[in-house]
This record gives structure tokens, C-alpha cells and sequence, in this order.
């Protein structure tokens, strides 16, 4: 699972400059949506930048989190590495099995919140 999260990471360092771009300018409209602004009518940007924040700091964790792992050790390794090893590959483990959840939920809630956006 990590050594596919980590293709995944590949592919998106490619786009991480136009990723921190979008969670900047999302970031800058959820801002001014919170607040009364000429510029802006009411809140009616304030759903599409949190969500779009929301994804692109999820894609950005993809790519600071799994660009590097470990690889697996043989048997001719000291016991010492191999438990380093085995430590760092269980967490990132855990933290892949983390991020799945986490975006399972944001799926969820981007659903929830993009029918709410366009209904009203």
C-alpha cells in the first residue's frame, strides 16, 4: 500500500507548485467569504474555497508524506536496521491507512457540502 502511495506522491510532485497555489487561493477566498466584502456577494464562495483548501492540503500531505520511504530490508541486515526499518514502514503504514480514512471522509463530506452549495 505505502509503495503505492508513493507513485501516487511521484505523480502529484509534478503538480505541487499548482497545488499550493490552489490551497493559497482557496485559502485567500475562504478568508474573504467569512467576512462582509465588497468584493464578494454574501458567502456564496465560501463552500467551494474550504472544500477546494481542504483537497489540495490533502493532496499536499500525499506528496510531503509518501515521496520517500524506506525500502524493504533483507536478512543480511543487522537486526538493528531492520527494526529501524520495520518501525518507520509501520508508521508511514499507519499513516497511509489514516489518509485513506481521512479522504474516504472528505469524499463524504464534499458531497454533502457541494449538494447543500448547489440547492441553496
Amino acid at each position: 500500500m505505502i509503495e503505492r502511495l508513493q507513485r501516487i506522491a511521484t505523480f502529484l510532485h509534478r503538480f505541487r507548485l499548482f497545488i499550493v497555489a490552489l490551497g493559497v487561493t482557496s485559502l485567500g477566498i475562504f478568508s474573504v467569504s467569512l467576512f462582509q466584502n465588497s468584493w464578494l456577494d454574501g458567502d456564496v464562495w465560501l463552500i467551494p474555497g474550504l472544500l477546494s483548501l481542504c483537497w489540495s492540503l490533502t493532496l499536499y500531505s500525499v506528496i510531503a508524506l509518501f515521496q520517500h520511504i524506506p525500502e524493504k530490508v533483507d536478512k543480511s541486515e543487522s537486526w538493528r536496521n531492520r527494526t529501524s526499518n520495520s518501525i518507520r514502514r509501520g508508521a508511514l503504514w499507519l499513516t497511509g491507512v489514516s489518509l485513506l480514512l481521512l479522504s474516504g471522509a472528505l469524499v463524504i463530506l464534499s458531497y454533502q457540502l457541494l449538494r447543500t452549495w448547489i440547492m441553496g
